[in-house]
């Protein structure tokens, strides 16, 4: 019988194995928040928690205008694209934020979230039928976790793994798009770098310029 690290590094390790099947979605996501970028519109990141777009922010700060919406309490643009990633198929959060997206003209959703359709939430939608490009973080219901003798519930998740390992699948995408149309985005440095902010001052300078 295996261990429950063995159990848990077989279902993590299963979970990234299956990224690689999805590459074509993630492609398709990259491409279309660049030209959603080239075209003028912001690249957007939410997740309820802000974990996701914590971590945009503090080691890639310049691939996002706002990295994490609502807290910044700033609206939607016409021409945005949104990456929102979730561990619900239909969190009754994100989707009010969906509709927001969707309230203005010309924008893009992709979705990282679980096409778990077991439990069908109160308002009826599920995330990946609203988006642009829908990828199945193959999570289900649970976030990844599984059930272990003699502990109540399920334990040990690994959708956040996953979602943040997609996440950043999808800005290796987006990043080659937007140098081969000759726009490579303005990087900031991070954070705990000496004199970042002296730094990201220049930067943003650039991007008021050029915009990207």
């Amino acid at each position: 019988m295996k261990t429950l690290l063995e159990r848990y590094s077989d279902s993590l390790l299963a979970s990234l194995d299956g990224i690689t099947k999805k590459m074509d979605l993630i492609r398709k996501a990259g491409t279309i928040l660049a030209e959603a970028k080239i075209a003028g519109g912001r690249l957007l990141v939410y997740d309820r928690n802000y974990s996701l777009s914590y971590d945009c922010w503090t080691r890639a700060s310049g691939l996002y205008d706002i990295s994490v919406y609502r807290r910044v309490q700033k609206a939607f643009n016409d021409g945005d694209a949104l990456i929102l990633a979730s561990y619900h198929s239909g969190d009754s959060d994100d989707l009010a934020v969906v509709r927001e997206l969707r309230a203005k003209k010309n924008t893009r959703l992709v979705t990282i979230s679980p096409h778990d359709r077991k439990r069908k939430p109160e308002s009826g939608e599920f995330l990946h039928t609203l988006s642009d490009v829908a990828i199945d973080n193959g999570c289900g219901g649970f976030a990844g976790a599984f059930d272990v003798a003699g502990v109540k519930g399920m334990v040990l998740p690994a959708a956040r793994e996953i979602n943040f390992t997609i996440n950043w699948a999808v800005q290796c995408q987006y990043i080659q798009e937007m140098i081969d149309h000759g726009r490579p985005p303005t990087l900031f440095y991070l954070v705990h770098f000496p004199y970042f902010k002296e730094m990201d001052a220049v930067m943003k300078k650039r991007v008021e310029k050029y915009g990207y």
